[in-house]
C-alpha cells in the first residue's frame, strides 16, 4: 500500500511544484503570506488528488488489481486515502484560517496583491467558498462515523457513503473556481485539469452505478441451508458469469436492493455456472439473511475479485494456511479445486474457532479428508491458537509460505511474531483485508 500512496502524493506534489515554484510563482510579498498562499494551493491539490484516486478506486478497476495486490488491498488503500484526504482538507482549511494570525503577527502591508480574475470567477467565488466549506464539515462528520463503526450501523454508513461522489464534484467546483487563474496556463495546471476530468468521469459513473438497479451478473438461488450461524448458499449464474479462481470473492446483493457485501466464493469454479458461499452471521444484514433468502430468489454479483489464490508449488518451502472464523472459506475453495485436480501440496492448515462443532470447522474437516497431504489442526473448545503454532514449523533453509485469512488483529499478531522470531527473508505472509468499511 505504501508504494501506490507514495507515487500518488509525489505526482500531485510535482504538479504543484512545477507550476508554483517555476512557471507561475506567487506574487511578491512577505514570506508568511507567500507560505499561506502556496500552502492553501498545495494542500488543496493534494486533497483533490487523493479524492480523485478514491473515485477511481471506487469503480473497482480490474486493470489496477494486479498492481495493487488484489481488490481487498485496493479497498484498504481507498479507506486510508479517504482519511488522508480529510486530513489534507483540514490542513487546507487551517491555511485559509491563518489569515488573521499572520495579520496580527506581521501586519498586512506585505500581503500578496490581489490578481485580477475573470468575471465568471467573481460570480461563482462566493458559492465555491461556501459549498467547499460546508462539504469539508460534512467530510469531518463522515470520518467520525467511519471511525465509530462499532456504534453506527453499516447500513447508515453505507447510505451516507454513497453521497461521496457528490461531495467530490462540489470540491472540484470549489477547486476550479478558487485556484489562481494563472495556474491553469502551464503544464502543472494542465495535469491538474486532466486529473480532475478523470475524477469527474469516475464520480459520475459511480453516481449512475448507485442509481442503477443491476450488477453485472445475475443468478438464482438453488439451495439455502442454515448450519448454525452459517448460511450455505448456492446460486446458478447466467451464462455471462466469467468463472472464478479458487480463493476469489464477489460482491453479493439481492436483486432490487442497493446494499451489497463481499463474500468469498467457497467452491472452485467447475464450469457449471454454480457458485457457493458460506455466509457467517456477523452483522445486521447477514443475521437477517436466512429470513429473506429463499430458493428461486434472484441475486446479483459483481466480481470475481481478489488475489488470494493458491500459489505455485515450491518443493523447498513449507506451506502453512491459517484461518479463523469466516476466514475458512478461501481454504475450502482451495481444497475444492485440489479435489478436482486430484492433488494438493503438502500444507499445514490451522483453523481457529470457538467450538469444534462450528459449521466451517466441520466443512474444513470433510474437505481435508480428501487430501492426506493437507494436515488440518482445529483450535477450539479452549485450545487457543497462537503465532507459535506457525513459527514452530520453521526449518533453516526452507522458507515459510504463510497464507492468512481471519480477523485483522490476529493477522497483525502473527506478523509481529514472524518479524520478531524469524530471519526477514525466511518467510512470506499473504493476507486478505476484508475490513471494507
Amino acid at each position: 500500500m505504501r508504494r501506490p500512496l507514495f507515487l500518488l502524493l509525489s505526482t500531485f506534489f510535482l504538479i504543484w511544484a512545477v507550476q508554483a515554484l517555476w512557471l507561475s510563482p506567487s506574487p511578491p510579498g512577505d514570506t508568511l503570506w507567500v507560505i499561506r498562499q502556496e500552502g492553501m494551493l498545495l494542500t488543496g491539490i493534494l486533497a483533490l488528488g487523493t479524492m480523485t484516486a478514491i473515485m477511481v478506486l471506487a469503480l473497482r478497476p480490474r486493470r489496477l488489481e494486479p498492481w495493487l495486490g488484489g481488490m481487498d488491498k485496493a479497498y484498504k488503500l481507498h479507506k486510508y486515502l479517504g482519511i488522508l484526504a480529510i486530513l489534507l482538507s483540514l490542513a487546507h482549511w487551517l491555511s485559509k484560517q491563518s489569515k488573521d494570525l499572520i495579520a496580527a503577527a506581521i501586519g498586512t502591508s506585505g500581503k500578496l496583491a490581489k490578481v485580477p480574475v475573470p468575471e465568471w470567477v467573481s460570480l461563482f467565488k462566493p458559492y465555491a467558498k461556501t459549498l467547499g466549506e460546508w462539504t469539508f464539515y460534512a467530510l469531518i462528520v463522515m470520518l467520525i462515523i467511519t471511525l465509530a463503526h462499532r456504534t453506527i450501523s453499516y447500513k447508515k454508513w453505507y447510505s451516507l457513503h454513497r453521497l461521496m461522489p457528490v461531495a467530490y464534484l462540489i470540491l472540484v467546483f470549489h477547486g476550479v473556481v478558487l485556484t489562481p487563474p494563472a495556474y491553469w496556463s502551464g503544464i502543472g495546471g494542465w495535469l491538474l485539469a486532466v486529473s480532475l476530468v478523470i475524477g469527474t468521469v469516475a464520480a459520475s459513473i459511480q453516481l449512475l452505478r448507485n442509481l442503477s438497479s443491476a450488477y453485472p451478473y445475475t443468478g438464482t438461488v438453488i439451495s439455502c441451508t442454515p448450519q448454525g450461524d452459517v448460511l450455505e448458499v448456492q446460486c446458478r449464474m447466467d451464462q455471462s458469469w466469467p468463472g472464478h479462481q479458487a480463493g476469489q470473492f464477489a460482491f453479493l446483493r439481492l436483486k432490487g436492493e442497493t446494499e451489497s457485501h463481499p463474500f468469498t466464493l467457497s467452491d472452485a469454479d467447475q464450469d457449471d455456472q454454480i457458485v457457493r458461499f458460506h455466509i457467517k452471521q456477523l452483522g445486521d444484514w447477514t443475521r437477517r439473511l436466512p429470513e429473506r433468502l429463499h430458493i428461486g430468489q434472484n441475486i446479483e454479483l459483481d466480481g470475481p475479485y481478489g488475489r488470494f489464490t493458491q500459489p505455485g508449488r515450491d518443493d523447498k518451502g513449507v506451506y502453512i494456511w491459517v484461518g479463523a472464523g469466516v476466514g475458512a472459506t478461501p481454504f475450502l475453495s482451495w481444497l475444492s479445486q485440489e479435489h478436482e485436480e486430484g492433488h494438493a501440496p503438502y500444507a499445514y492448515l490451522q483453523y481457529a474457532c470457538q467450538h469444534s462443532s462450528d459449521p466451517l470447522a466441520q466443512a474444513l474437516s470433510n474437505a481435508a479428508k480428501e487430501h492426506p497431504d493437507v494436515k488440518l489442526d482445529i483450535y477450539a473448545d479452549g485450545r487457543r491458537w497462537s503465532p507459535q503454532e506457525v513459527v514452530q514449523h520453521y526449518q533453516a533453509g526452507r522458507p515459510l509460505h504463510i497464507w492468512f485469512c481471519g480477523p485483522a488483529g490476529m493477522g497483525k499478531q502473527l506478523q509481529r511474531e514472524l518479524k520478531r522470531a524469524l530471519p526477514a527473508k525466511s518467510w512470506t505472509l499473504h493476507k486478505e483485508h476484508f475490513q471494507f468499511r
